[in-house]
């Protein structure tokens, strides 16, 4: 029971952001390759949308040719995503806007409370509300759940 309450948490952590209307970015650089339509910002990189915040050494915002959807967004290096009490660390993260699906990677930390889950990927489908988190073979995906009463 306690660890559907922390998946529908996480479903809900991601919902509001796959209809972003606004998202600020602040970095220490930006770059932007036009023939491409991506925008790269670079060091400290912090953006915001509503109340889910994202810290990152590098965020890689794709658009589409016409510039008015965004087709892709990864951020890499010390990759920290939080909305209201989860918190989600990883070495690399990507969002799908067309499939609805957030992937983190690298030593992932799922944070909530007192409860962990420690994995090396993270698979979510906002769409579905449902999320797959999986290790390598020589490791395996370890939680500590700490009920809140």
């Amino acid at each position: 029971m306690i660890k559907k309450i922390f998946i529908t948490i996480l479903f809900i952590l991601f919902t509001n952001s796959a209809y972003a209307k606004q998202i600020k970015i602040i970095s220490d650089t930006l770059e932007i390759i036009r023939a491409e339509n991506i925008s790269i910002f670079s060091g400290n990189v912090y953006a915001i949308e509503d109340n889910l915040e994202v810290w990152c050494e590098k965020l890689i915002v794709t658009s589409s040719k016409d510039e008015n959807e965004i087709k892709e967004i990864n951020a890499k290096g010390n990759v920290k995503i939080v909305r209201e009490e989860i918190s989600i660390n990883g070495d690399k993260a990507l969002y799908d806007p067309i499939q609805n699906k957030l992937f983190v990677f690298g030593k992932v930390e799922v944070l909530q409370n007192q409860s962990i889950i420690l994995c090396d990927k993270i698979i979510l489908d906002l769409e579905n509300s449902s999320s797959i988190m999986s290790s390598d073979t020589n490791k395996r995906v370890e939680a500590l759940i700490i009920n809140q009463r």
